[in-house]
């Protein structure tokens, strides 16, 4: 136990509750003894129950714990690659921002659904004036 602990960088009394919720060890002998098979398969088996796939139009809150329709069914698409975009967009119900990624070949079939906006760069090194601080200058 305290090897995985070390391992995951968590505490001894998770593994603990592990075994509890049906982490299989060997033998119930100490110290415990759990294979890495059985360690690996208990984990991806969690990790499906607790997986929630967002329909195409929603983004996953984290506030709500669900996925959530975008407020004014609305979001912003900024461009990270030639085939990379990011969106950003409110909760209907709570308003906690929310972002997505999708691939730039999605968005036509995501913009039937919701009203994409394109969000300008903010970028100092593409303005033509980079400096707003102006205190430093000699008059």
């Amino acid at each position: 136990m305290a090897e995985i602990a070390k391992l995951f960088g968590i505490h001894r009394n998770t593994v603990r509750r592990w075994l509890k919720e049906g982490l299989e060890a060997i033998d119930h002998r100490r110290p415990v003894l759990i294979h890495g098979s059985a360690l690996k398969a208990y984990l991806t088996k969690r990790r499906a129950q607790r997986r929630q796939t967002c329909r195409p139009g929603e983004f996953y809150c984290f506030r709500c714990r669900a996925p959530r329709a975008t407020w004014g069914a609305m979001a912003d698409v900024s461009f990270r690659s030639a085939t990379v975009a990011r969106l950003s967009a409110l909760c209907a119900c709570c308003e906690t921002p929310m972002h997505r990624t999708i691939r730039r070949a999605d968005l036509p079939a995501l913009a039937a659904l919701v009203d994409l906006r394109t969000v300008a760069s903010e970028r100092m090194n593409e303005r033509s004036d980079p400096s707003a601080n102006r205190a430093f200058e000699e008059v």
